[in-house]
């Protein structure tokens, strides 16, 4: 009586894995050495395989096989198995497979061997396991299989090229694999005939290994037949026959999303298959619950509890100097803004941006030589080149550095990364390609910077990579799961497993809860967000500064040194535009202004506030993007297209004795 055995597919933990790779190595060492094993004696295969297709209108296809089996001499054996393909490859199309359901499954002896069956589902087959593990049989004993095959027909084109369904088809072929080159059976004599609703009009059939086109014998006509002998451990043999569509009813191939080796659950490892389901669901879960806990309790930032944002302890009850407050702290809140009408005492342009965002951006670090260019430290000058399609350049002069001024350590390496090397006048378009690693270095000292201030407790950079590297790595093991789990954990249960695919889902979103939560676990310190209270404050007033607020006098230098806080903000434009108004009343009042030295224009005309920004924030775009380049490196027709060949078609089967 027949029965169905269904998969499922969990986790496989390393020592399994272990596990599986011994036995795969036992089990070749067994096929190799000396034995009197079938392959190794020579005495076991099929004497004869003898195959009726009977192709349906509907595109199915009733297959009876007659099987003459001669076990090995002196043994005994329970019986046979035959292992039907039914999921394949979909046109190379990822995620992506036919499927060629299998039903009618009846077996029966002629000469008296055990004939009872079971069906089990082995992921991209279904294996018809004949035999009774009570009984014995040996000698040659005959086996009749039957089953239907849906779905086998692929609808051609006149031009030969696979089509939807069979209305846009000229024909319909059969292109079957009868074996497949995992059949490592001996089989002496194979036949196949094919009945069809009407006459095949071209024939074809090979064998041999994999691709062989080594052609078998076949006729066309109402039925088709084809034939070979002496089929070696190894050979595939495929048959082709082509059909007028109009024989024929709505013909199509069954293409379904998902792994061509996935099985639908079994009753072979019930535990495993609920262990890895309540894995799949438990993993996403767990992770957000964890995750979401962290992020409440040690990713949200810290605040002084009874100071007015933007002030600290230093300014006050005073602080213990290494970033942990004197004062009361609590954790969340929104940052509440006041207008700053200077940056944070101490607190430059490159610092702004890294306590903005926690992240130290190539932004940040271009900012940085803008600044240093305002103090001092070098001249950067335009460079128009010639010709329509030119592309302006900056000249970077190093200047003797001013006496009052105190370089930190990531200023100190932007100017050593530019200069060192190259000499005291750099071109920006030099850096291409070879500033990458230094502007790593620049960075890296940022992060530095930030905690030995004391806004973080670690490098916010490093927080988010441990935990988002966590993430990733939980991810990666989901995949493992998905895409190696099945076969590993068939190997161990003999099935394939519905569980694994799961499971392995759910493994990957959870790795990316935590990839995605744990973005937010670099949380500033209580002295961080007054930083950047008093940050954002002063981007209020870069964004609604009037001109009548800034004195003649002072306007030059005040345009410069907040510059590089615009171009971090985003703002340089409504920066210079205020500055442009000033000038205009400066001018009415006959108190012209002075433009700034730092910053070398090459436009035709004398320059202004609004075309030094310009060109500032032109320098910004291209040396972020210089600063951060590094170099580049060097279902078809048989019939058509390089033709058919052994193994080509769709389905197959393999067979063996248990």
């Amino acid at each position: 009586m027949a029965g169905s055995t269904r998969s499922l597919r969990p986790s496989v933990r390393q020592g399994r894995r272990l596990g599986v790779l011994g036995l795969l190595v036992a089990a070749a060492l067994l096929l190799l050495a000396p034995s009197s094993t079938a392959y190794a004696a020579g005495d076991e295969g099929m004497d004869s395989f003898v195959a009726v297709y009977d192709v349906q209108r509907d595109g199915s296809m009733k297959v009876t096989e007659t099987i003459t089996w001669r076990f090995p001499s002196g043994e005994r054996k329970h019986g046979i198995f035959r292992d039907i393909v039914v999921r394949m490859g979909w046109n190379d199309e990822e995620n992506r497979y036919r499927y060629y359901d299998l039903t009618d499954v009846a077996v029966s002896s002629p000469s008296g061997a055990p004939d009872a069956f079971r069906v089990s589902d082995m992921g991209a087959s279904r294996e018809i396991r004949i035999g009774s593990s009570s009984e014995y049989t040996s000698g040659t004993q005959v086996y009749k299989v039957s089953y239907t095959l849906h779905n086998v027909l692929n609808p051609i084109t006149a031009d030969g090229k696979p089509a939807t369904d069979s209305s846009q088809a000229d024909t319909v072929e059969l292109y079957y694999n009868v074996f497949g080159t995992n059949e490592m059976t001996a089989r002496d004599r194979v036949s196949v005939t094919v009945n069809a609703p009407t006459g095949s009009t071209k024939v074809a059939c090979y064998q041999g290994v994999s691709r062989s086109d080594t052609p078998c014998r076949s006729t066309s006509g109402d039925p088709a037949t084809f034939s070979t002998d002496a089929l070696a451990p190894g050979d595939a043999m495929s048959v082709l026959a082509s059909y007028p569509a109009s024989a024929f009813g709505d013909v199509r191939a069954d293409v379904r999303q998902g792994d061509s080796g996935a099985s639908v659950g079994s009753e072979a490892a019930p535990a495993a298959n609920a262990a890895a389901w309540a894995g799949a669901i438990g993993a996403p879960v767990l992770a957000l619950a964890v995750m979401g806990a962290l992020v409440w309790t040690r990713g949200r930032d810290e605040r002084y509890a009874d100071l007015t944002p933007g002030l600290s302890p230093a300014f006050g009850t005073g602080a213990t100097g290494d970033g942990t407050p004197a004062a009361a702290t609590v954790r969340g809140g929104s940052t509440t803004v006041a207008v700053q009408f200077q940056p944070p005492a101490g607190v430059q342009p490159g610092m702004v941006g890294t306590i903005i965002d926690e992240t130290a951006n190539p932004i940040d670090v271009s900012a940085t030589l803008i600044d240093l260019a305002v103090r001092g430290f070098l001249r950067i000058e335009e460079i128009t080149g010639e010709g329509v399609f030119s592309r302006t350049d900056w000249s970077l002069t190093r200047l003797a550095p001013p006496a009052d001024e105190r370089l930190l350590p990531y200023e100190r390496q932007l100017l050593d990364g530019i200069f060192s090397t190259r000499g005291d006048v750099v071109r920006l378009s030099e850096l291409k390609n070879t500033f990458a690693s230094t502007l790593k270095r620049i960075q890296g000292a940022m992060y530095q910077e930030v905690v030995t201030r004391g806004w973080f407790r670690s490098s916010p950079q490093t927080q988010r990579g441990a935990w988002q590297g966590l993430g990733l790595v939980i991810a990666a093991l989901g995949g493992l799961v998905l895409f190696y789990g099945r076969p590993a954990i068939s190997a161990i249960l003999g099935g394939g497993f519905s569980g694994g695919v799961a499971l392995g889902i759910g493994l990957v979103v959870a790795g990316l809860i935590v990839w995605a939560l744990g973005g937010r676990m670099a949380a500033k310190t209580a002295e961080g967000s007054a930083v950047l209270a008093q940050s954002l404050g002063f981007k209020e007033y870069l964004t609604t500064a009037e001109a009548g607020q800034i004195e003649f006098e002072e306007a030059s230098n005040v345009f410069s040194r907040y510059l590089p806080y615009a171009v971090v903000f985003g703002v340089a434009d409504r920066w210079a535009q205020t500055f442009a108004d000033v000038a205009r009343a400066a001018e009415a009042a006959n108190q012209p202004l002075i433009m700034p030295t730092w910053y070398v224009w090459s436009g035709n005309a004398f320059p202004d506030f609004t075309s030094i920004a310009a060109g500032v924030d032109s320098f910004s775009t291209t040396s972020t993007g210089t600063f951060t380049s590094t170099p580049g490196s060097s279902g078809s027709s048989g019939f058509s297209g390089g033709g058919g060949f052994s193994g080509g078609g769709g389905g197959g089967s393999s067979s063996g004795s248990w």
